[in-house]
């Protein structure tokens, strides 16, 4: 059997999608072998070049209304065909010489976005970030066109996106499908060169799906079986009842991924049927698979990692992250360690069961990974990546001195100390993503989020102290949420920025899924659901919240707000001055979150030195460390070797040391060692 793993148009740019790459990794273990495909940047690399160009300008000519943009576009046409291959490569890695070019020649014909080009961030330092950043805005522009001219559901991230929103019906899908635009004759033409018995397809987002689709259908005319799974399978088609979706599949994998594609492997090969959760042509399979152990990293086998594009299309740092860099995919644990948010999906497979990674098997993936990819920047893909797991890798890092650079998403709560934040930073971790949501006390705890505003900013100036930037995700519109509420939590996220707690943030409006625990039980939150009909898609539900404000009045202003924050402006401005029509002032103290960080963080019992060598001299002990050279005045030579032990002890190559222990080495009273200890904590000595 000749097994293709294929990621559908369209996800990251940056970076191989990890849900193919999380599969092959579990197969190659097994001893299954399987190849990869990601036809998203094979797309865009097609669509994106000088002959791709060119079919997109000959469709511009048979047109006879065109939009400005696009009559400017067609006019500098030949501009754009000298342009476009070699800002590709440039976008690559492959030609950096083209960084003067761009800033400094009219080598890029301007479109919409382009005009509106802001390099006030970059800096006289940052050329070659911002001639990336006019490379990406020269492309979006030609997404623009292809969207506005040839095909209104093409984007750089997605591909008819618009036809798989939740609750969303078959009908339009299966009628676009029965069509050709250009983007799908490139899309074809790729499909064409796929070869294989079968083809599993991974369908992470609402925008893989028609690409997914139209992958399945052509190759089940060829007589290939095709198999389809990821997140949207995983939300949005758990009670899926579409006869013609079996023209496009032949079954449907659930939750883990890993152990039902085994099963459909065996059962495809004329092993015994154990498909779990698997629906097929003929209709729903039960049967029961036993759990695998959880598949911690991905594995990119035949993915070409060299074509992908480094594109910059914002100066939000956590959103730079996300579409910047080469990054190696991780999992420190599967599901989610808390699972008990109102809003999230907590009843499904890949939040409620929760298992840990091996952080020895996991720090050896990491080294294969530096090894094959020659990428040290890793991703950790959790849901909420659990305190305790990240202590122990970025001890294992130091461990094994593998220098690499990580970032995920976290949940802001007490465990992330200081002196924790400041092991992960010395490990290698440079950025947090971590969900705030509505920051209000009543909210907070009538959605268990299990967090305080206050220990929210603790810990966000944790990380910020040890050098980790903070992105926070933001809600409004949770149900019976008051305006007086929205103009508050906004209050409190201008303190975290004016307090320099956050780098960045992202606000969104709630949205009642049918695995929620709101949706369990709409009455108990305030929420109405309406009698409707599910689409073919039937993740998101519509409700009505007869206790809340009306939350579309905050659509425009919260994003505008924010912006202006994230780049230290009007910093001091009333929050209800944002708003075209009269608001309450917020209620909130102004110095709310000041106050919070006063408050004296927990510490750890156990000592991890983080310096560099440490030797006696005299009557002192010499320490050096990344903060630079200091000398510490010992005149007892019982406590300069006491010290000089306790240091080498607690180096992380050497062993677990606590506090308790440390001390118990010492003649004299506690309070000396303690104080000793303590002076050496701004040297770099953390207790976690």
């Amino acid at each position: 059997m000749r097994l293709l793993l294929v990621q559908p148009p369209l996800t990251q740019l940056n970076t191989p999608y990890p849900g193919t790459a999380y599969l092959a990794r579990a197969l190659r273990e097994r001893g299954i072998p399987a190849s990869q495909r990601d036809l998203g940047i094979e797309l865009a690399l097609s669509l994106f070049s000088r002959e791709g160009l060119e079919e997109v300008f000959a469709e511009l000519e048979e047109q006879d209304a065109l939009p400005d943009p696009a009559w400017r576009a067609l006019a500098l046409a030949p501009a754009h065909l000298a342009a476009i291959d070699p800002v590709i490569a440039f976008l690559q890695g492959r030609d950096q010489s083209l960084a003067h070019r761009i800033l400094h020649s009219p080598l890029l014909p301007t479109g919409p976005r382009l005009e509106r080009a802001d390099l006030e961030g970059f800096g006289p330092l940052g050329a070659t970030d911002a001639a990336r950043h006019l490379a990406t805005l020269y492309l979006a522009d030609l997404a623009d066109l292809i969207t506005s001219c040839v095909d209104p559901g093409f984007g750089l991230a997605r591909y008819q996106h618009h036809l798989a929103l939740s609750p969303a019906p078959f009908d339009p899908l299966w009628e676009r499908l029965q069509e050709q635009s250009l983007v799908d004759r490139h899309l074809d033409d790729l499909i064409d060169t796929l070869d294989a018995d079968v083809v599993g397809l991974s369908v992470p987002f609402p925008g893989n799906l028609y690409g997914a689709l139209r992958i399945g259908r052509a190759l089940k005319q060829r007589g290939v079986t095709v198999w389809m799974g990821g997140g949207y399978v995983n939300t949005e088609l758990r009670e899926v009842n579409e006869p013609r979706l079996w023209e496009c599949v032949d079954a449907l994998t659930y939750d883990d991924g890993e152990g039902p594609l085994l099963a459909l492997i065996e059962h495809h090969q004329g092993g015994p049927d154990r498909r779990h959760r698997t629906r097929t042509a003929l209709g729903m399979h039960e049967a029961t698979v036993s759990a695998l152990p959880m598949t911690s990293a991905a594995w990119y086998g035949d993915l070409d990692r060299s074509l992908y594009l480094d594109l910059l299309d914002t100066l939000n740092p956590a959103h730079r992250l996300w579409s910047e860099g080469r990054w190696n995919k991780l999992t420190l644990a599967h599901g989610c360690y808390w699972k008990r948010c109102a809003f999230c999906d907590v009843s499904l497979d890949y939040i409620s069961r929760y298992e840990p990674a091996r952080i020895e098997t996991l720090l050896d993936q990491i080294e294969e990974l530096v090894q094959t990819t020659g990428v040290r920047g890793f991703h950790l893909v959790d849901e909420a990546a659990p305190p305790r797991g990240l202590r122990d890798l970025a001890l294992g890092l130091l461990e094994r001195d593998l220098r690499i650079t990580f970032w995920g998403n976290i949940r802001f709560e007490e465990a992330f100390t200081p002196d924790l934040c400041r092991l992960l930073s010395a490990a290698g971790m440079v950025a947090v993503t971590g969900g705030l949501e509505v920051a209000s006390d009543r909210l907070l705890e009538r959605m268990a989020k299990g967090v305080t505003v206050e220990q929210v900013a603790r810990a966000a100036q944790a990380f910020q102290e040890a050098g980790i930037l903070v992105h926070a995700y933001l809600m409004y519109g949770f149900p019976t949420q008051s305006v007086q509420e929205t103009v508050d939590s906004m209050e409190l996220v201008r303190q975290l920025f004016e307090q320099g707690l956050l780098d960045s943030a992202f606000w969104h409006r709630f949205a009642l899924t049918r695995h929620s625990p709101v949706y369990a039980d709409p009455a108990a939150y305030g929420v109405v659901v309406p009698e409707y009909r599910p689409g073919f898609g039937a993740g998101d539900v519509p409700h009505t919240d007869p206790q809340g404000a009306d939350h579309d009045q905050f659509d425009a202003v919260l994003p505008v707000a924010l912006e202006a924050w994230m780049r230290g402006r009007e910093l001091s401005r009333p929050v209800q001055q944002w708003f075209p029509t009269r608001m309450p002032p917020a209620t909130e103290s102004p110095t709310r979150i000041a106050e919070a960080l006063r408050q004296a963080a927990p510490r750890g019992r156990r000592l991890v030195w983080l310096g560099g060598g440490v030797w006696e001299e005299g009557e002192a002990v010499i320490v050096h460390s990344n903060q630079g050279t200091q000398s510490l005045f010992l005149p007892e030579p019982d406590q300069r070797e006491w010290l000089l032990d306790v240091l080498e002890a607690a180096t992380p190559t050497v062993g677990q040391l606590t506090v308790k222990q440390a001390l118990s080495g010492l003649d004299a009273a506690d309070e000396v060692g303690l104080g000793l200890l303590e002076s050496l904590c701004e040297m770099g000595l953390v207790r976690v």
